[in-house]
């Protein structure tokens, strides 16, 4: 455990691990003694792994042990075990799945089994993270105050706040028919409290990427209701009803999402789907296949355009 030099930042720690012991417990959270040195130390040796020193504090002063915390007392070691590898283990779950493949450990094997070995190889040196509150998570490394929470649940990883102090002030607790947050008892934020996420190797890259993925599905969505909006604005001045322009459409489920190699992206087999369906409506209508592909949106530059024809061509085959 690090030495803090600063023996007033010391004392601040301490009180503040004093007043959010205080907070759970009027949040009637139940609150036990909190964890000797001799249990921190059999912990550290029985699990391979050291509590960064904020957490410590916390735990030093008082145990929670309502149902979403760890109960680093009770608790048996392999149930703690779990805990602590599960979001290693959700994460090779995910690749089991054919979910998720992060970018940088190059090409996805095409055997799944394979994939999942070698995905459990590139996990095995990524810092440990332990838990605090259901699926919130700090790192034990670097070991020193003010190490990010992160929120991981499978494939889902992001940044939840700078540190344990952010956590604290944003988590909300449920107090019989109220939902509240420690910060709704103490809004002042230590004077320690970190101003922006330490960066912390594997688990920041993992939650940057994750938060670009869903960026660029984001875009990728708005720029499909774009389409179909352009498409509905051309049938409807093609002379087609606005009942008829409804029913064309719909999707029928065709929108859905699905998460493949750690992106979130559109299901192009259900916009495909509704594309052909789409065409072959107006293909029978009377059509012709340049019409159809004018009114669905596409220009004779678009790269999309090439990949239409050929949808086309397929739905007048069938």
């Amino acid at each position: 455990m690090a030495i803090i030099s600063n023996p007033r930042v010391c004392f601040s720690y301490a009180a503040y691990a004093k007043n959010i012991i205080a907070a759970l417990k009027s949040l009637d959270i139940p609150v036990e003694e909190g964890l000797s040195d001799f249990e921190f130390s059999a912990l550290e040796s029985n699990l391979e792994f050291s509590f960064p020193p904020d957490l410590r504090s916390i735990l030093r002063e008082g145990l929670p042990v309502a149902p979403g915390f760890p109960n680093w007392r009770s608790a048996s070691p392999q149930q703690l075990e779990v805990q602590i590898n599960l979001p290693i283990l959700g994460l090779r779950k995910e690749v089991s799945r054919g979910r998720f493949w992060l970018r940088r450990w190059g090409s996805r094997p095409e055997d799944e089994r394979q994939a999942v070995i070698s995905a459990k190889e590139f996990l095995r040196s990524v810092p440990v993270l332990v838990p605090i509150f259901r699926q919130f998570y700090i790192p034990a490394s670097p070991q020193s105050a003010g190490n990010p929470v992160f929120y991981v649940h499978g494939a889902e990883v992001e940044v939840w706040s700078f540190d344990l102090a952010g956590f604290f002030q944003r988590i909300e607790f449920r107090r019989r028919d109220e939902r509240m947050t420690t910060g709704d008892l103490n809004d002042k934020a230590p004077a320690w409290a970190a101003t922006r996420a330490r960066r912390i190797e594997f688990w920041t890259e993992l939650a940057a990427e994750v938060e670009k993925s869903k960026a660029e599905s984001g875009a990728g969505k708005v720029g499909l209701e774009e389409r179909m909006g352009e498409a509905a604005r051309r049938l409807a001045e093609g002379g087609w009803g606005e009942e008829d322009v409804r029913e064309m459409m719909a999707m029928d489920g065709c929108d859905r999402e699905r998460i493949t190699d750690g992106e979130i992206i559109s299901d192009w087999e259900g916009v495909t789907c509704h594309l052909r369906l789409l065409s072959r409506r107006l293909l029978r209508g009377g059509w012709c296949t340049k019409d159809v592909v004018d009114s669905l949106g596409f220009s004779d530059d678009d790269d999309d355009c090439y990949q239409s024809s050929f949808l086309l061509e397929r739905t007048v085959k069938e």
